[in-house]
C-alpha cells in the first residue's frame, strides 16, 4: 500500500495550492484553510506540511516533515521545464515536480497506513479503496470526523443520502463503521503508554473520557486499558472484521467507488480544484 495521509498546505500562490492538491494521494485529505490547518496540526496526524513564505506559518509538531517550496525552488523547476526540447505545460510540470517532492519528503508510513494494513490482515482481504478512504479520514483527523454529518459533508452528500447508499449495498450504517474506526484511533493513541484516557478523549473528539469508555465497552466489550495492548488491538480488529467486513461487505464497499476519495478542506469541502 502506498503511504498516504492528510497533507497540510500553507502557501499563498493559488497555482501552487492546486498543484499540491493534484500531488496528493487520492485517499487523503488536503487542508488549505488556515483555521483548519491549525486544527489539523494540533489534533490530527498529517504526513506532511507543504509551505512557502506564508505570513501566518503555523508551528509544526515534532516528527511531521515539512516541504519548503520557496521562490528559488519554483525558479529552478521553471528553468528545468524550459530546458526541455518540447517543454510541458507549466502547471502540469509543477504538479509533477511537487508530487515527486512530496514522495521524497513525506513520512514513508503513518499510523493510519499501519492500522489499515492490520485491518486488511484481520479481514483476510485487501480493503476496497472506498473503505480505506473512509477509514483514513477518521484515523488521520478524528476530531473532525465524529458524526454522520461530518462524513456526509466529506462525501458531498447528505446524511440521509449517505445512509441510503449504504442500505442499497446491504451494508451496516455509516455510523457503525465510523464508531469502529474511531475506536481504532483510540486504541492506536493509547498504545503510547504515557497517554491517558482523558487525553485521548480530548485529542480524538470525544465529549468526555466517560463517553469514550462507554463507546469502547458497548462496541468492543473491552475497556480502554484492555484495548491499548497488542492483544486488545488484535481483538478489536478481528471483531470489526468478523461483524462488518465479510466478503459481501467488502463487495458492497467496492461498489461505493470513489465516494470518500480526496477532499480539499478549506474550499467548502468540494472536489479538488
Amino acid at each position: 500500500m502506498n503511504a498516504a495521509a492528510m497533507i497540510v498546505v500553507q502557501v499563498n500562490d493559488p497555482s501552487l495550492k492546486k498543484a499540491a492538491v493534484r500531488a496528493a494521494h487520492p485517499e487523503e485529505d488536503v487542508v488549505l484553510e488556515n483555521r483548519l490547518a491549525a486544527e489539523a496540526l494540533k489534533f490530527g496526524f498529517p504526513r506532511l506540511v507543504v509551505r512557502d513564505a506564508h505570513p501566518r506559518r503555523l508551528a509544526v509538531p515534532r516528527g511531521v516533515p515539512v516541504l519548503e517550496v520557496d521562490r528559488g525552488t519554483l525558479g529552478r523547476w521553471e528553468a528545468d521545464r524550459r530546458s526541455q526540447g518540447l517543454f510541458p505545460p507549466h502547471f502540469d510540470y509543477i504538479a509533477d515536480r511537487l508530487r515527486e517532492a512530496v514522495q521524497d519528503h513525506a513520512s514513508p508510513s503513518t499510523s493510519a497506513d499501519r492500522g489499515l494494513s492490520d485491518l486488511s490482515h484481520a479481514a483476510g482481504a485487501r480493503l476496497p479503496r472506498s473503505l480505506r478512504s473512509f477509514g483514513r479520514r477518521v484515523l488521520e483527523f478524528p476530531i473532525r470526523y465524529t458524526t454522520l454529518h461530518s462524513l456526509a459533508s466529506a462525501s458531498s452528500t447528505s446524511p440521509g443520502a449517505l445512509r441510503a447508499r449504504f442500505r442499497r449495498r446491504e451494508l451496516a450504517s455509516p455510523s457503525t463503521y465510523l464508531r469502529w474506526f474511531r475506536l481504532m484511533a483510540v486504541a492506536d493513541f493509547l498504545s503510547d503508554r504515557t497517554a491517558t484516557v482523558a487525553r485521548a478523549a480530548r485529542r480524538l473528539g470525544f465529549t468526555s473520557d466517560g463517553n469514550l469508555c462507554r463507546m469502547m465497552m458497548t462496541v468492543t466489550e473491552m475497556t480502554p486499558t484492555e484495548a491499548r495492548t497488542r492483544r486488545g488491538w488484535n481483538h478489536l480488529l478481528v471483531s470489526f472484521s468478523w461483524q462488518h467486513l465479510s466478503g459481501e461487505d467488502l463487495e458492497g464497499w467496492a461498489a461505493l467507488d470513489d465516494l470518500f476519495e480526496r477532499r480539499v478542506l478549506g474550499t467548502n469541502n468540494g472536489p479538488p480544484p
